[in-house]
């Protein structure tokens, strides 16, 4: 008599318990950092078993990678020089695509994210370079081209790089993450409006 196959979960509940712990593990680095981080206390708060985590994730630092991962595919949409019309001002192109990410920034953990690497990514390289090879590199290149656009439409006379100056654009939403998470939590600025004030200077208007 053949033994039937054990049927092992399906898709569904694969994902289910993925996001699971990923979600665990956002809250938990969040909470405790990178460093002080522990698998046995992820999968606690998850409610399920450390080998489980193993299962899906064999380092802490993939966990890490998933976590960026999820970030970005659940509220990061990143701008896309490519996607600029004739009929629009790199200006508007620009505030109009970064706009809604900013609102969702400190809400979603990606702050929270982004000030744990300011503070243990020189303690941990491969970290930081996860970060800024999946979030940081993207969008500042993008915004290089963007910038590179507007100074041959007239949009802009830029005396500096556009390097330099797709940093400026983004420095606002560091400041003010930094203000707001680390300097002074108990006077929380908007960083929409530190966004905003911000590009209207840059461009002149």
């Amino acid at each position: 008599m053949t033994k039937s196959k054990t049927r092992g979960p399906s898709l569904e509940k694969t994902q289910e318990t993925k996001k699971k712990i990923i979600d665990s593990a956002l809250q938990h680095f969040i909470e405790v950092g990178f460093a002080r981080a522990k698998i046995s206390d992820i999968a606690k708060h998850a409610e399920l078993g450390k080998g489980t985590i193993y299962s899906y994730f064999e380092t802490k630092d993939q966990l890490f990678e998933a976590v960026i991962d999820a970030l970005i595919n659940d509220s990061f949409r990143p701008i896309r020089a490519s996607e600029i019309t004739q009929n629009e001002t790199v200006y508007e192109f620009i505030y109009k695509k970064i706009i809604p990410s900013v609102l969702t920034l400190e809400t979603t953990g990606r702050a929270d994210m982004a000030l744990l690497i300011l503070r243990e990514g020189n303690n941990f390289p491969h970290i930081r370079q996860t970060y800024v090879n999946k979030i940081f590199l993207p969008i500042q290149y993008e915004l290089e081209q963007l910038t590179s656009l507007a100074i041959q439409r007239g949009e802009l006379s830029a005396t500096i790089s556009p390097q330099q100056f797709a940093l400026l654009i983004v420095s606002p939403m560091w400041m003010g993450m930094i203000h707001n998470g680390i300097l002074n939590p108990n006077e929380v600025l908007s960083l929409e409006t530190l966004f905003q004030e911000n590009l209207k200077i840059l461009f002149g208007k």
